[in-house]
C-alpha cells in the first residue's frame, strides 16, 4: 500500500463543474474586476481561465471560490440570489437544449439526463409522484463532508434557478408546492419564502423542490424541434466521447465515491450499482492488474486526505465514515498508506 502519499488527490478531482458555469456564477457574484480577481485567486485559477470553455473546475476549487464569494458579498442568501439571476445558458449546451424544447417538463427531464455534460458536483433526479414532479438536487457527499455551508448554498442555486429558468423559458411564473432541504434550518427563512412562496422544510432526508405536474407542462417560447434534435445529438456525442477510453477501474472508483454516504461500500454493493455480478467485477479489475481491495484502499486514502485538509470532521469521525469501527485501525492504515499518522498529516498540511 505504500506510495499513496505520492499520488495526487484523484478522488476529489473526480468531481468537477464546467468552467462556463463557474464563470457565470463568479460574474454574477462579483461587483467589479478586483472582486473577480480575488475570487479567482481563492480558487487558484487565472482570470483568463474564465474564457476556457473546456476547462473543468475541481470540487476543491469550487468550494474555495464559493467561500470567497460568501466572504466578499457578506450575503447569507448568496446561493438564492445567484440562482434568481441565472438563466438557461449558464449550463451551456444543456441550457440551449432547454430553450428549444417543447415544454418545460420535457426540458427538465433532458437536463437531468445530460447533467454530466456540465457538472459532476451533483446528482440530479426527477420523479413523478401523484401528479407532482419532484426535482432532486444532491451535492456529492464529499462536498457535504468538507464544507456543508457551501454545499447548502450549492443547493440554493439550482432551487432558485429552476424558478427563473421556468420564467425565461415559458414567460410564465410558477412556484413550487413544497421545498425540502437536508440541512439544518437557517436562522431567517424570509428570502426563501419570498422566492418560493412557501415555507421550506429543513433536516429532511433529501434536497427536493416539488411542483404540480400540470404547472410544468407549459410550452416553451423558443420551441424549435429541428434545433432541439441537433443539440440533443451533440450532447449524446459528448457523453459518448467522455465514456470512451475510461478504464473500468476508474468507473469502480467513481461508483465507490458515489456510494459511501452511510457506510463504505463492499464489492457486492458496487457490483449491484454497476449492474454486473461480483465475479464479473473482480475479473474486469484483474484484467487491469488491480483488485477491489486495492481500489477501495486508494479511495479511502484519497478521501481521508481530502477530509483531513479541512476541519469539519474529527479523525474519529473520518474513520467511522470510511467504514472503520475502531479509529486506531484507521490510524494504522493511514500511516501505512502515507507514511504519516492522520494527526501528523493534518498538522503538515495546515502549516
Amino acid at each position: 500500500m505504500e506510495g499513496f502519499y505520492k499520488q495526487s488527490g484523484t478522488s476529489i478531482n473526480t468531481f468537477w463543474v464546467a468552467m462556463p458555469v463557474m464563470r457565470n456564477l463568479i460574474l454574477l457574484s462579483a461587483r467589479n474586476e478586483a472582486e473577480v480577481n480575488t475570487i479567482c485567486s481563492a480558487g487558484n485559477i487565472n482570470p483568463d481561465d474564465l474564457s476556457k470553455i473546456e476547462m473543468k473546475v475541481s470540487l476543491e476549487a469550487n468550494i474555495a471560490i464559493m467561500d470567497a464569494m460568501l466572504q466578499i458579498s457578506a450575503d447569507k442568501n448568496l446561493g438564492l440570489h445567484l440562482g434568481e439571476k441565472a438563466t438557461p445558458p449558464i449550463i451551456g449546451q444543456a441550457g440551449h437544449l432547454q430553450q428549444s424544447d417543447r415544454d418545460v417538463l420535457s426540458a427538465f427531464k433532458k437536463t437531468v439526463y445530460f447533467t454530466r455534460t456540465f457538472t459532476a458536483l451533483y446528482d440530479f433526479a426527477l420523479e413523478e409522484k401523484n401528479n407532482e414532479i419532484h426535482l432532486h438536487y444532491e451535492p456529492v457527499q464529499l462536498w457535504n463532508d468538507i464544507d456543508p455551508e457551501t454545499a447548502r448554498h450549492g443547493v440554493d442555486i439550482p432551487f432558485a434557478a429552476t424558478l427563473n429558468f421556468i420564467k425565461v423559458l415559458s414567460g410564465q411564473t410558477v412556484y413550487p408546492v413544497k421545498v425540502f432541504y437536508r440541512y439544518p434550518k437557517v436562522s431567517d427563512t424570509t428570502e426563501h419564502e419570498r422566492i418560493f412562496k412557501c415555507r421550506p422544510g429543513f433536516n429532511q432526508p433529501y434536497n427536493c423542490i416539488v411542483f404540480n405536474k400540470a404547472d410544468l407542462e407549459i410550452p416553451i417560447l423558443g420551441y424549435n424541434p429541428k434545433l432541439n434534435a441537433v443539440i440533443e445529438n451533440m450532447l449524446h456525442e459528448r457523453l459518448r466521447q467522455a465514456a470512451e477510453g475510461v478504464r473500468f477501474s476508474a468507473k469502480v472508483k467513481e461508483a465507490i465515491l458515489n456510494n459511501y454516504q452511510f457506510d463504505f461500500p463492499q464489492l457486492e454493493n458496487i457490483a449491484v450499482f454497476l449492474n454486473i455480478t461480483p465475479r464479473t467485477l473482480q475479473r474486469k479489475l484483474q484484467d487491469e492488474n488491480t483488485t477491489y481491495r486495492t481500489l477501495s484502499d486508494l479511495v479511502k486514502y484519497e478521501l481521508a486526505a481530502a477530509l483531513l485538509k479541512h476541519n469539519e470532521l474529527s479523525i474519529s469521525e473520518i474513520a467511522y465514515k470510511l467504514g472503520y469501527t475502531d479509529p486506531s485501525t484507521f490510524r494504522k492504515a493511514f500511516k501505512q498508506w502515507s507514511g504519516n499518522t492522520p494527526a501528523d498529516y493534518k498538522s503538515k498540511i495546515t502549516l
